[in-house]
C-alpha cells in the first residue's frame, strides 16, 4: 500500500526566525507560560525549502503540543503555507494536508527532507492556495519531533492534523486564518484525513468549523494485512510493499512489545532497517524479499491480535457530520481498489454523507487524476455562493459503488 519510490532531488532547507506581529503565540512560546495543551504553539519560524508549493507566498514550520500514539502530550511539527496577498475579512479557509507514508525515522518528515513526491504534492496543494486557502501540513507526532511515529496509527495522526491548525490560528490569529477547514489526504494521509474529519467537530473544539473530507488512495482495511504476514507466506515482493510491511510492524511493537515473539531474527533486522531509512531507500534495499521470512509463527496468533488492529488501524465507520468525498485508482495494487470501494459502499448503505469516484490510474497517479474534483469539493465546502459538488460517479445507491467495469 500507499506511495511507490521516488528519489528526492537535492534541496537546501533554511530556518529564520520569524518576527510577525500577529505572532502572539510565539511569545507565549519563548516566554513565560509553557504551552499544556493539544494545539498549543511553542515555536514558529519562517521556512523555505525547493519543495514550497510554487503559490505559497509565505511558509513557515511550526512546532506544537499534540497527543503521541500513548496519547500523552508531546511536541509535533508541520508546515503553514499561506496564499498570494492580504486576508480577506474573516480570514483564509484552511486545508488540512495529509500526507502519504515517508518513513518512520525524524529525517523522513516533510518539513525536513520534502516528499517524496515533491512536484506532484506541489500541484495539488498550489490549486488550494491559487483560490485563497491556507495549508496546514502536519509531520505526524514523533516523524521530526521528540518520540516515535506510530506507522498508520489513525487516530494519532487525525489529532495532529486538527492541532496543526489550532497552532496556525494561535500563531496568525482568527484575523488571517478563518476557523472553516477541510481535511485533505492521500494514501497515509488519506486514512488520517478521514479520521480527523470524524473527530473534528468534537476534537476540534469550538473555535474551528469542520467542513468536509477529500481522499484519495485511502486504505481502510490494512487490518487484513495480517492475514499474510506468516512464515509460509514467501512471494517475492515489490520493495515498497515490503517496507510498508516492516513500518508497520515498528509502530505495531511499540504498542504491543509482545508481537516480538512471531519475529525470526530476519524479522527484527528488517524493523530495524525501517527504522533508519525513508521510504525511497528502504524500497531499493527490500525488493524482491517476501514476508514470511519475517515470521517464526503467523501474526494472526498473537493473542488479542486483531482488537489491536482494529484499534491501531481502524478507520471510522457510522457518525460523520460533514461530507466525505473519496477518490481511488481502479488500478491501485498499493491500496486495493475493491477495499476502499466496499468501504464506500458500507457507509453509503448506513447512509453517511459518502461521494465516490474511480479514475483509470494506479495509486501514485491518482492524486492528479483527482485534483479537479477536490478543488471544487473543497470549494463547495468552503466558499459560499460556490456551485454544489456534482460528481456524476457520486454515490447514490449501492449499484453505483459495485460498477467496477473500467
Amino acid at each position: 500500500m500507499l506511495l511507490k519510490i521516488v528519489h528526492l532531488r537535492a534541496a537546501s532547507l533554511v530556518f529564520v526566525s520569524a518576527t510577525l506581529g500577529l505572532a502572539a503565540g510565539a511569545a507565549g512560546a519563548a516566554g513565560s507560560t509553557a504551552p499544556s495543551q493539544a494545539g498549543d504553539l511553542i515555536s514558529a519560524e519562517s521556512y523555505q525549502a525547493s519543495w514550497v508549493p510554487s503559490r505559497a507566498a509565505r511558509a513557515y514550520k511550526l512546532s506544537y503540543r499534540t497527543p503521541d500514539h500513548h496519547g500523552h502530550l508531546a511536541q509535533g511539527t508541520g508546515l503553514l503555507y499561506l496564499p498570494a496577498g492580504n486576508a480577506p475579512p474573516g480570514g483564509w479557509p484552511v486545508v488540512s494536508w495529509a500526507h502519504g507514508t515517508q518513513g518512520v525515522a525524524d529525517h523522513c518528515a516533510p518539513s525536513v527532507s520534502g516528499p517524496f513526491q515533491p512536484e506532484r504534492d506541489g500541484r495539488f496543494l498550489d490549486q488550494f492556495l491559487a483560490r485563497g486557502y491556507a495549508v496546514a501540513a502536519a509531520d505526524y507526532q514523533g516523524l521530526g519531533s521528540p518520540g516515535e511515529h506510530a506507522y498508520l496509527h489513525v487516530g494519532t495522526a487525525a489529532r495532529n492534523t486538527i492541532d496543526m491548525i489550532k497552532a496556525s490560528r494561535q500563531y496568525l490569529g482568527p484575523a488571517t486564518l478563518a476557523p472553516r477547514w477541510v481535511s485533505v489526504g492521500h494514501s497515509q494521509g488519506g486514512a488520517a484525513a478521514l479520521a480527523a474529519g470524524h473527530i473534528g467537530p468534537g476534537y476540534g473544539g469550538p473555535s474551528l468549523e469542520y467542513r468536509g473530507s477529500f481522499t484519495t488512495g485511502t486504505p481502510t482495511a490494512v487490518e487484513l494485512t495480517a492475514l499474510v504476514m506468516k512464515p509460509d507466506n514467501l512471494t517475492a515482493n515489490p520493495g515498497a510493499l515490503n517496507a510498508y510491511h516492516a513500518y508497520l510492524l515498528d509502530g505495531l511493537l511499540q504498542l504491543a512489545p509482545h508481537i516480538d515473539q512471531v519475529l525470526s531474527e530476519h524479522g527484527r533486522a528488517r524493523v530495524a532497517l525501517a527504522r533508519q531509512h525513508c521510504l525511497g531507500a528502504l524500497s531499493t534495499l527490500l525488493e524482491g524479499a517476501n514476508t514470511g521470512e519475517m515470521f517464526s509463527a503467523p501474526l494472526y496468533t498473537v493473542p488479542g491480535i486483531w482488537t489491536l488492529l482494529h484499534d491501531y488501524l481502524g478507520v471510522p465507520r457510522r457518525g460523520f457530520s460533514q461530507p466525505l468525498m473519496l477518490g481511488h485508482g481502479r488500478q491501485d495494487r498499493d491500496v486495493p481498489y475493491v477495499t476502499t470501494l466496499l468501504y464506500a459502499a458500507g457507509l453509503a448503505l448506513r447512509g453517511e454523507p459518502v461521494a465516490f469516484r474511480a479514475y483509470p490510474v494506479d495509486h501514485r497517479g491518482t492524486l492528479d487524476a483527482a485534483a479537479a474534483d477536490g478543488l471544487a469539493f473543497v470549494r463547495a465546502r468552503l466558499e459560499a455562493g460556490a456551485p454544489a459538488y456534482d460528481a456524476l460517479e457520486e454515490i447514490t445507491a449501492l449499484e453505483a459503488l459495485l460498477d467496477t467495469s473500467p
